[in-house]
C-alpha cells in the first residue's frame, strides 16, 4: 500500500455574508487556491490524477461540477479530471479522505483535495427548489415520526438540553473562539496558509483581503 502525504495546504481568507469576497464567482475563487498550490509546490498540473472538491449547495454558480469548472478557470490542462462531493458540512473533509484513499490504493500518484462555498451567492437551502418536490420521502418521515426531522437550530437546542449546555456557556465558548482567532491572526499563525485575494468594495475601491473577515472578538 502506498503512503499518502500532504505536501501543502492553502486557502483563501474566510469571508462573510455580502462581504469583500461576495462578488467573486465561486469557481474563480476556488481557482485561486489551485493556482497558489501550483506555484508554491512547483506542481506540474498535468501530473494531477484528480481534483476532488467539496461543495454543499451545487446549484446556480456552484452547479455543473464546480470542481471541474475551477480546474478550467485556473488554466490547468483539460486533461486534468475533477469531481464535486457533497457530504454536507463534511464535504471538503471527505474530499481529503477520497484523495488519500486514491493514493493509498495506487489509483492516484497526485491528487488535490479542496472545498468551496460562497453563501452570499448560493445561500443555505438553495438546492431545495420550490415546485420540484421535497428531498425527504414519506418513508423517511414515517421512520422518524416520534422525534420528527428538526432543522439545525432546533437540533442544536436538543443537543444542548441532552448534554446540559447552557446558553451562557456556549456564548462564552464562542466568544473565546473569536478571541483566540484574533490573537492567532495577530501572531501570524494563519499567514502561511492564506492566499491573499483582491476585491472591489461597494464604493469601487480596490483592495486585498489577507486575513479572515469574519473574526469578531
Amino acid at each position: 500500500m502506498q503512503e499518502a502525504v500532504i505536501v501543502d495546504a492553502v486557502r483563501t481568507p474566510g469571508g462573510k455574508r455580502n462581504g469583500k469576497l461576495s462578488a467573486w464567482h465561486p469557481a474563480a475563487l476556488a481557482a485561486e487556491t489551485l493556482k497558489a498550490i501550483q506555484e508554491r509546490s512547483q506542481l506540474d498540473p498535468a501530473l494531477v490524477d484528480d481534483v476532488i472538491m467539496g461543495c454543499v449547495m451545487q446549484v446556480g454558480t456552484q452547479a455543473l461540477n464546480i470542481g471541474r469548472n475551477a480546474v478550467l478557470t485556473a488554466g490547468w490542462p483539460e486533461s486534468v479530471p475533477a469531481t464535486t462531493v457533497d457530504r454536507q458540512c463534511g464535504s471538503s473533509q471527505q474530499s481529503m479522505h477520497f484523495a488519500a484513499q486514491g493514493v493509498m490504493s495506487g489509483a492516484y500518484d497526485i491528487a488535490v483535495a479542496a472545498g468551496v462555498e460562497v453563501m452570499s451567492k448560493v445561500p443555505m437551502g438553495a438546492s431545495v427548489v420550490k415546485g420540484m418536490g421535497f428531498p425527504f420521502p414519506k418513508e423517511m418521515f414515517d421512520r422518524y415520526e416520534a422525534t420528527g426531522l428538526p432543522p439545525q437550530g432546533i437540533g442544536a437546542d436538543m443537543i444542548a438540553d441532552q448534554w446540559g449546555l447552557s446558553r451562557e456557556d456556549l456564548d462564552a465558548f464562542g466568544a473565546l473562539s473569536q478571541q483566540r482567532a484574533e490573537q492567532a491572526t495577530a501572531d501570524g499563525k494563519f499567514k502561511n496558509e492564506i492566499v491573499p485575494v483582491s476585491y472591489v468594495d461597494d464604493e469601487g475601491k480596490e483592495g486585498v483581503l489577507s486575513v479572515d473577515e469574519g473574526i469578531r472578538p
